[in-house]
């Protein structure tokens, strides 16, 4: 913990005879000294009461401009406590001096922190209902709060040798170099962020010499044999497996539709038999046409409830927690998880090895529709390629009636 004291300095004389009086800066196991501009004799100087003597010319005022000071420098480490744990002691001291002789803004506001800056864009994208992409930044925060033993830095400190360290913990953990390449690529999109708002140079941009690494995962899709069984298997209606087992189907037959999408999916987004909602994930607009199987699991779900326009359509979430956001997201997840047990309960009832998961219905949707033929572009509509900006291209000159037919024949 970062402390000051007042520091009578007589280990060496000035010319006139006095000796300088000084703010001793406690940081980190180190001390530095950062000078007031004034020095008494020792005569003057009283050390215990650690002021000067009444003898002293204007000695009250005097001693009144060397409290404030103490005090400025106290009070600036007493309320940025967490955020100085980030600076080194002459990142400190310069802060300390700036504060006292008002050459700069007088507060630890002079450096702009990674955990208080990631925190406010993790509201901002809240605000902006960008709720998938502020729980990555949030679980990226996380992970970077560990690494730095919660102790915040300047965002100017993120630089090479910190994501080069950051990498080599994560590996030394076990952690899969996919994953780690997705913390490093939501820093990066937050150091971006920092660089447009003025507060990082672009010339220190730490990503410049450090690319960021991934490796090919084996796809989570499974065969249409496969998928067939799950459609047609028969369960006891109105039981919780049961249940599950509609929303995988009904997700497979809206191209692979991602169950955080199916668990806020409201009837104002069932129009004229299609299915019109922007993805939560990248806030992409999908328009889809209803299948025959489709429809039915929303008819039966329209049965006895009331289809106001802002309802949701699945009984995944409860009404009581639509105005507390942070709790419907914590019993969201708590959902998913419940339904990911629920999907390999169903994989085992139809004989399938492969492990079901939220995701097997869009990467099996995109396999079957390789085999099929569907062009490239549209597989990308639903999967994502790796150059997303080559796919959004293409699928600008796709009208829905195509896309529709390709999920006719994927699902047929």
């Amino acid at each position: 913990m970062a402390a000051v004291k007042l520091y009578f300095d007589k280990r060496r004389t000035k010319k006139d005879g006095t000796f300088p009086l000084k703010i001793k800066l406690f940081h980190l196991e180190h001390a530095v000294y950062i000078s007031l501009g004034r020095s008494f004799k020792a005569t003057q100087w009283n050390d215990k009461d650690k002021k000067v003597r009444p003898s002293f010319p204007n000695s009250g005022l005097v001693n009144a401009s060397i409290r404030k000071a103490l005090s400025n420098a106290t009070t600036l480490i007493a309320e940025n406590q967490n955020e100085i744990q980030g600076l080194s002691i002459q990142e400190l001291k310069e802060l300390i001096s700036k504060k006292l002789f008002g050459d700069e803004p007088t507060t630890i506001q002079g450096y702009t922190f990674f955990f208080k800056y990631t925190e406010e864009q993790i509201d901002r994208l809240r605000i902006a209902n960008r709720i998938g992409t502020a729980d990555s930044y949030k679980q990226t925060l996380t992970s970077f709060q560990k690494f730095l033993d919660y102790k915040d830095i300047p965002l100017s400190k993120i630089n090479l040798k910190f994501i080069l360290d950051y990498e080599a913990e994560c590996k030394g953990k076990g952690m899969k170099v996919n994953s780690i390449g997705v913390y490093l690529r939501t820093l990066r999109a937050i150091v971006n962020r920092a660089i447009n708002d003025g507060i990082i140079n672009r010339n220190n941009y730490a990503f410049n010499n450090y690319s960021i690494k991934s490796e090919k995962t084996t796809k989570r899709a499974i065969s249409k044999e496969e998928i067939h069984k799950i459609i047609e298997l028969e369960l006891e209606p109105e039981t919780k497996l049961w249940h599950s087992l509609n929303y995988f189907v009904f997700m497979f037959h809206l191209r692979g539709m991602n169950f955080i999408d199916l668990a806020y999916l409201k009837f104002e987004n069932l129009i004229d038999g299609r299915v019109e909602y922007r993805r939560i994930k990248t806030g992409k607009l999908y328009s889809i046409k209803l299948t025959a199987k489709a429809q039915q699991i929303v008819d039966f779900y329209k049965v006895g409830r009331e289809h106001k326009k802002s309802n949701y359509v699945f009984p995944i979430l409860p009404k009581e927690l639509r105005n507390d956001l942070e709790k419907e997201r914590t019993k969201f997840k708590d959902k998913r998880k419940y339904f990911n047990k629920d999907l390999k309960k169903i994989g085992k009832l139809c004989g399938i090895e492969a492990n079901l998961t939220t995701y097997v219905t869009r990467h099996t949707w995109a396999s079957l529709a390789k085999f099929s033929g569907i062009a490239p572009a549209i597989i990308g509509e639903s999967l994502g390629h790796s150059d997303l900006k080559t796919t959004q291209t293409y699928l600008a000159n796709f009208e829905n009636e195509e896309l529709d037919n390709a999920n006719d024949i994927i699902v047929g």
